[in-house]
Protein backbone atom coordinates (compact mmCIF):
# COMPACT_ATOMS: atom_id res chain seq x y z
CA UNK A 1 0.00 0.00 0.00
CA UNK A 2 2.94 2.21 0.74
CA UNK A 3 4.52 1.87 -2.73
CA UNK A 4 1.07 3.49 -3.96
CA UNK A 5 1.47 7.03 -2.53
CA UNK A 6 3.80 8.26 -5.01
CA UNK A 7 1.25 7.51 -7.37
CA UNK A 8 -1.41 9.35 -5.69
CA UNK A 9 0.51 12.25 -4.92
CA UNK A 10 1.55 12.22 -8.61
CA UNK A 11 -2.55 12.13 -9.82
CA UNK A 12 -3.34 15.64 -7.68
CA UNK A 13 0.12 16.61 -8.96
CA UNK A 14 -1.02 16.09 -12.58
CA UNK A 15 -4.27 17.45 -12.31
CA UNK A 16 -2.86 20.69 -10.66
CA UNK A 17 -0.23 21.13 -13.54
CA UNK A 18 -2.53 20.04 -16.31
CA UNK A 19 -4.92 22.45 -15.25
CA UNK A 20 -2.33 25.52 -15.49
CA UNK A 21 -1.23 24.51 -18.96
CA UNK A 22 -4.60 23.79 -20.31
CA UNK A 23 -6.38 26.91 -19.31
CA UNK A 24 -4.24 28.39 -22.40
CA UNK A 25 -6.13 26.24 -25.23
CA UNK A 26 -9.91 27.00 -23.47
CA UNK A 27 -12.30 26.19 -25.49
CA UNK A 28 -16.21 27.05 -24.31
CA UNK A 29 -16.94 23.50 -25.52
CA UNK A 30 -17.74 20.25 -22.38
CA UNK A 31 -16.65 16.97 -23.05
CA UNK A 32 -18.87 15.21 -24.63
CA UNK A 33 -18.97 12.83 -21.71
CA UNK A 34 -17.33 12.14 -18.55
CA UNK A 35 -16.27 14.67 -15.83
CA UNK A 36 -15.99 18.23 -16.86
CA UNK A 37 -12.01 19.39 -16.61
CA UNK A 38 -10.58 22.27 -14.59
CA UNK A 39 -9.93 24.12 -17.79
CA UNK A 40 -13.57 24.20 -18.87
CA UNK A 41 -14.67 25.67 -15.66
CA UNK A 42 -11.79 28.10 -15.79
CA UNK A 43 -13.09 30.46 -18.19
CA UNK A 44 -11.22 33.44 -17.97
CA UNK A 45 -7.82 31.07 -17.98
CA UNK A 46 -6.62 33.17 -14.13
CA UNK A 47 -5.72 29.63 -12.88
CA UNK A 48 -9.60 29.83 -10.67
CA UNK A 49 -12.75 29.40 -10.66
CA UNK A 50 -15.17 32.00 -9.15
CA UNK A 51 -18.67 30.80 -8.47
CA UNK A 52 -20.24 32.48 -11.36
CA UNK A 53 -17.72 30.43 -13.87
CA UNK A 54 -18.56 27.16 -11.51
CA UNK A 55 -22.59 28.34 -12.09
CA UNK A 56 -22.09 29.28 -15.79
CA UNK A 57 -20.84 25.99 -16.41
CA UNK A 58 -23.48 23.95 -14.62
CA UNK A 59 -26.07 25.58 -15.91
CA UNK A 60 -24.74 24.92 -19.64
CA UNK A 61 -24.26 21.52 -19.32
CA UNK A 62 -27.88 21.24 -17.79
CA UNK A 63 -29.30 23.08 -20.59
CA UNK A 64 -27.88 20.31 -22.70
CA UNK A 65 -30.00 17.76 -20.91
CA UNK A 66 -26.48 15.92 -19.51
CA UNK A 67 -27.10 14.91 -16.35
CA UNK A 68 -24.56 15.26 -13.46
CA UNK A 69 -24.49 12.50 -11.12
CA UNK A 70 -22.72 12.51 -8.17
CA UNK A 71 -21.79 16.01 -9.17
CA UNK A 72 -19.83 18.37 -6.22
CA UNK A 73 -21.17 21.47 -5.29
CA UNK A 74 -19.02 25.04 -5.06
CA UNK A 75 -18.84 24.52 -1.11
CA UNK A 76 -17.77 20.89 -1.47
CA UNK A 77 -14.27 21.96 -4.18
CA UNK A 78 -13.71 25.40 -2.26
CA UNK A 79 -11.95 23.82 0.69
CA UNK A 80 -10.62 27.02 1.63
CA UNK A 81 -13.52 28.91 1.63
CA UNK A 82 -12.03 32.16 -0.09
CA UNK A 83 -14.43 32.30 -2.45
CA UNK A 84 -12.32 30.57 -5.17
CA UNK A 85 -11.25 27.10 -6.54
CA UNK A 86 -7.81 26.42 -7.70
CA UNK A 87 -6.30 24.13 -9.84
CA UNK A 88 -5.32 21.72 -5.80
CA UNK A 89 -8.74 22.05 -4.77
CA UNK A 90 -10.33 20.96 -7.51
CA UNK A 91 -7.84 17.82 -8.23
CA UNK A 92 -8.03 16.92 -4.26
CA UNK A 93 -11.98 17.56 -4.62
CA UNK A 94 -12.39 14.66 -7.38
CA UNK A 95 -9.60 12.67 -5.99
CA UNK A 96 -11.48 12.50 -2.49
CA UNK A 97 -14.39 11.64 -4.35
CA UNK A 98 -12.63 9.72 -7.03
CA UNK A 99 -11.44 7.17 -3.92
CA UNK A 100 -15.27 6.52 -2.80
CA UNK A 101 -16.30 3.26 -4.32
CA UNK A 102 -20.31 3.33 -5.98
CA UNK A 103 -22.03 0.08 -6.53
CA UNK A 104 -21.35 -3.15 -7.35
CA UNK A 105 -17.65 -3.65 -8.87
CA UNK A 106 -16.55 -0.04 -8.46
CA UNK A 107 -13.28 1.49 -7.92
CA UNK A 108 -11.80 0.77 -11.24
CA UNK A 109 -10.86 3.88 -12.90
CA UNK A 110 -9.17 1.86 -15.34
CA UNK A 111 -11.11 -0.99 -15.60
CA UNK A 112 -13.36 -0.31 -18.69
CA UNK A 113 -9.89 0.59 -20.57
CA UNK A 114 -7.39 -1.49 -19.18
CA UNK A 115 -3.80 -1.14 -20.86
CA UNK A 116 -1.59 -3.37 -22.32
CA UNK A 117 1.61 -5.51 -22.15
CA UNK A 118 3.00 -3.35 -25.13
CA UNK A 119 2.45 0.23 -23.48
CA UNK A 120 4.37 -0.71 -20.88
CA UNK A 121 7.63 -2.20 -22.35
CA UNK A 122 8.74 1.33 -24.13
CA UNK A 123 11.69 -0.28 -25.12
CA UNK A 124 9.99 -3.41 -26.99
CA UNK A 125 12.49 -5.71 -25.64
CA UNK A 126 9.91 -8.29 -23.69
CA UNK A 127 9.78 -7.13 -20.34
CA UNK A 128 8.82 -4.03 -18.32
CA UNK A 129 11.56 -2.65 -15.70
CA UNK A 130 10.58 -0.27 -12.59
CA UNK A 131 11.61 2.81 -14.38
CA UNK A 132 9.81 1.77 -17.72
CA UNK A 133 6.62 0.92 -15.18
CA UNK A 134 6.95 3.86 -13.64
CA UNK A 135 6.77 6.22 -16.63
CA UNK A 136 4.66 4.66 -18.20
CA UNK A 137 2.06 4.51 -15.56
CA UNK A 138 2.87 8.43 -15.32
CA UNK A 139 2.05 9.29 -18.57
CA UNK A 140 -0.94 7.36 -18.33
CA UNK A 141 -2.08 8.86 -15.64
CA UNK A 142 -1.32 11.81 -16.88
CA UNK A 143 -2.96 11.57 -20.16
CA UNK A 144 -6.25 10.40 -18.68
CA UNK A 145 -6.49 13.11 -15.87
CA UNK A 146 -6.11 15.87 -18.92
CA UNK A 147 -8.89 14.29 -20.66
CA UNK A 148 -11.33 14.75 -17.32
CA UNK A 149 -11.42 10.86 -16.22
CA UNK A 150 -11.04 10.32 -12.53
CA UNK A 151 -8.98 8.08 -11.73
CA UNK A 152 -10.35 5.99 -9.22
CA UNK A 153 -8.49 2.95 -7.16
CA UNK A 154 -4.81 4.80 -7.71
CA UNK A 155 -4.45 3.95 -4.21
CA UNK A 156 -4.90 0.45 -4.85
CA UNK A 157 -3.15 0.03 -7.73
CA UNK A 158 -0.65 -3.04 -7.65
CA UNK A 159 3.25 -1.98 -7.10
CA UNK A 160 5.60 -2.91 -9.23
CA UNK A 161 7.06 -5.38 -6.76
CA UNK A 162 3.35 -6.72 -6.57
CA UNK A 163 3.41 -8.03 -10.37
CA UNK A 164 7.08 -8.86 -10.80
CA UNK A 165 6.17 -11.99 -8.68
CA UNK A 166 9.54 -13.96 -9.64
CA UNK A 167 11.29 -10.73 -8.00
CA UNK A 168 13.76 -10.37 -11.02
CA UNK A 169 13.88 -7.27 -11.31
CA UNK A 170 11.45 -7.16 -14.62
CA UNK A 171 7.77 -7.61 -15.21
CA UNK A 172 7.04 -10.46 -18.23
CA UNK A 173 4.68 -10.60 -20.77
CA UNK A 174 3.19 -13.75 -18.58
CA UNK A 175 3.45 -11.67 -15.13
CA UNK A 176 1.41 -8.65 -16.79
CA UNK A 177 -1.39 -11.49 -17.46
CA UNK A 178 -1.85 -12.91 -14.86
CA UNK A 179 -2.01 -9.42 -12.74
CA UNK A 180 -4.53 -8.16 -15.55
CA UNK A 181 -6.79 -10.94 -14.99
CA UNK A 182 -6.40 -10.70 -11.92
CA UNK A 183 -8.07 -7.05 -11.38
CA UNK A 184 -10.27 -7.87 -14.29
CA UNK A 185 -12.15 -10.80 -11.71
CA UNK A 186 -12.12 -9.06 -8.97
CA UNK A 187 -13.82 -6.32 -10.78
CA UNK A 188 -16.75 -7.92 -12.28
CA UNK A 189 -19.86 -7.60 -9.85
Amino acid sequence: MNACRPIRFLAVAVVAGGAVFSTAALSGELPARGPIPFSAYDQNGDGFIGKGEFDAVREKRKAEGRPMRNALTFADLDQNHDDKISAEEFAAAHSSQAARPRGPGAGGGMQGNMPEFSEFDLNKDGKVTEAEFTDARTARITKRLQEGYQMQGLANAPSFEDIDTNHDAAISPDEFSVQRAAHQKQMRP
